[in-house]
């Protein structure tokens, strides 16, 4: 079993960098771990400044491997695997890398919103998710909840909210207007995943009070999967009113409770 330890002191150096850019959304950059393109560990990883935002093994046996926060154990992973029943339409607030299109099967349509054109630069030209996956992709450019505003239903199956990570939050993304447009663009049994995973703020109390006063249900999933070396701990709350889906047994055994707001 391997585990990685990173020097992120190094990490933030020169040394791994394979490309770097900055614009008005701060600095982002591409690092590679390994220097063999056919080693099954050699990786690369997104940064945005300090945070990591996503990493592929680039070996081609590996390269649909899904990663960090997004492995099949995680809450995300869960929705997916649960609310595929035929073609799936899925769609995706925040690209990174783009590991939410390894899901992604024949006859699929996987959406992503992003805001920077730099991001959506990267996950094309130094990862594979995008390229590599067999369902077809769509990428609108853009602040997401303006875009989902102004965009017929999408019906989407499963809708990823992945734009909290790390301590600068869109809290424009995470209030009851933004969740009634999210509401909006997912089927009736579908589900809005929102990713929570910090070490600085508490989202699953808030998420859970916007969905509980629009009648659905929110569920925490952490993801604590040692025996997962390319996966990461993570919290996911999946908002959605899917019985199946909250009485699924690997949903039941992950659920963690939601402490309310204190009044």
């Amino acid at each position: 079993m391997i585990y990685y330890a990173y020097d992120y002191n190094w990490l933030l150096k020169e040394g791994g960098t394979i490309h770097s850019v900055r614009n008005f959304y701060g600095r982002l950059s591409v690092k590679q771990l390994g220097y063999s393109e056919t080693n099954p560990d050699t990786h690369r990883m997104l940064m945005h400044g300090t945070i990591v935002h996503g990493k592929q093994y680039i070996a081609a046996p590996y390269r649909r491997i899904t990663t960090s926060y997004y492995t099949e154990s995680s809450g995300i992973g869960l929705a997916l695997a649960h609310f595929h029943q035929g073609p799936q339409r899925i769609g995706g607030v925040g690209m990174g890398v783009g590991t939410i299109a390894a899901y992604g099967k024949q006859g699929d349509l996987v959406k992503f919103y992003e805001i920077n054109p730099k991001v959506i630069d990267i996950a094309s030209n130094y990862f594979y998710y995008l390229n590599e996956s067999p369902a077809q992709i769509q990428i609108a450019l853009g602040d997401a909840r303006l875009v989902l505003e102004r965009e017929r239903p999408q019906q989407f199956d499963v809708l990823a909210i992945d734009a909290f990570s790390g301590d600068a939050v869109p809290v424009h993304l995470v209030t009851r207007e933004a969740l009634a447009v999210y509401l909006q663009h997912i089927k009736p049994d579908g589900a809005v995943a929102f990713h929570v995973t910090s070490r600085y703020l508490s989202l699953a109390p808030v998420i859970r009070q916007l969905a509980d006063e629009a009648g659905y249900e929110a569920v925490l999933i952490a993801d604590r999967s040692d025996d997962n070396p390319y996966s990461s701990h993570s919290d996911w709350v999946i908002v959605t009113r899917n019985r199946d889906f909250l009485a699924d047994p690997e949903v039941v055994k992950k659920r963690v409770a939601i402490e309310p707001i204190a009044a």
